[in-house]
């Protein structure tokens, strides 16, 4: 993260310190160590924290939410996904390595690729797609070029998309925990693994499939996911 985006996350933490405090303004030195400026009339309702967090799809649908994760160090890449109902319930999940990817987007347009077609092979359609990738989403659209290298598996997540009527939206990263997760275990993963019950699913994806099934986000965006 950048510096900027870790002081308006610390802000963020500060406000949410201070409401649940009840404290009836945020005192002037934590202003000043953050930089921000001093407003006495700013209504305490406005200065509550925007808390992302998974929220469920419409009843008689599913989402699918995936993520791809690449080590620079390494070269090592790797996908998750996961198939909910509008209860949170699990329907399916998967985690995938991938060998001699290079661009960290490769491994966003394939994991994209194996969650649809996950899909596809259960016969689910009507399907609202979520992604962390804001890059993913505007060469899935048409919004920006994709790599020639890359034009195939373009392709062919435009046709699987077709078949199961997905309809692809970004999100933030703190929402897509559980698929995160997903790409962080695929490093420790030798070939295509799925699960069909959540509680089969590996330690580190537990904790934040709890709280996206009760409406709750973590109570930090990396509380739980640690590259093995």
């Amino acid at each position: 993260m950048s510096a900027q985006h870790i002081i308006n996350r610390s802000w963020l933490f500060v406000q949410a310190i201070c409401i649940s405090a009840n404290f009836q303004k945020i005192p002037q030195i934590w202003r000043e160590a953050l930089r921000q400026p001093s407003n006495d009339e700013v209504n305490r309702d406005t200065m509550a924290p925007k808390v992302a967090k998974w929220f469920t799809p419409p009843k008689g649908r599913l989402k699918l939410n995936v993520d791809g994760a690449f080590k620079m160090t390494t070269n090592e890449a790797g996908g998750g996904g996961i198939l909910r109902d509008h209860k949170g319930n699990m329907s399916c999940a998967f985690a995938k390595p991938y060998y001699h990817l290079k661009p960290s987007l490769a491994a966003e347009e394939f994991e994209l690729r194996d969650g649809l077609l996950m899909c596809c092979n259960k016969g689910i359609t009507e399907v609202q797609v979520e992604t962390d990738s804001l890059n993913l989403l505007q060469i899935v659209t048409g919004q920006l070029p994709c790599l020639w290298d890359l034009a195939c598996i373009l392709h062919e997540i435009a046709m699987t998309i077709k078949e199961v009527q997905a309809e692809i939206s970004h999100i933030p990263r703190e929402s897509n925990q559980v698929a995160d997760c997903l790409a962080d275990f695929a490093y420790s993963c030798v070939h295509l693994t799925i699960w069909d019950s959540w509680a089969d699913l590996p330690n580190i994806v537990k904790p934040p499939y709890r709280f996206d099934k009760v409406g709750s986000p973590p109570n930090s965006p990396s509380l739980f996911c640690t590259s093995p």
